[in-house]
């Protein structure tokens, strides 16, 4: 069975990723930061690992990059809310979502998605990226 972390400051996303993600058969550990996320990495680890962008202390773009770094084969997926999803080049004094998602796809991202998304989506993302594992 594969073991997912999600990295979310948002109460209600991590319950409903936990949901969706348990129900089709994954076992699910859950983090309100990126700090917390990276704790569970070390004591847990993880084969995928879903964090949201914007968050309180290390954000979603840094805590993937370090997850990279120390866990070459954890898969990961980044995901932010609202705004534009076409690919845009790297901004780094833009504040949106293409550029926050294009940030963490050159900080180690495997995928991005764009909140929201329905169920099906992420869990062909999910299923696509572990069999690539």
């Amino acid at each position: 069975m594969a073991r997912i972390l999600i990295i979310d400051d948002e109460e209600d996303v991590r319950i409903a990723l936990k949901q969706v993600l348990e129900r089709a058969g994954y076992e699910v550990s859950v983090a309100a930061d990126g700090p917390e996320g990276l704790d569970l990495m070390k004591e847990e680890g993880a084969d995928l690992v879903i964090t949201d962008v914007i968050m309180p202390g290390i954000d979603g773009i840094a805590a993937a990059k370090k997850i990279r770094d120390m866990y070459r084969d954890t898969r990961i997926i980044v995901m932010s809310g609202g705004g534009m999803i076409a690919p845009a080049p790297y901004e780094p004094d833009a504040i949106s979502t293409r550029s926050y998602l294009a940030s963490a796809s050159r900080a180690g991202a495997d995928r991005t998605i764009t909140k929201p998304f329905d169920r099906h989506e992420l869990l062909q993302v999910v299923q696509k990226l572990l069999e690539e594992s």
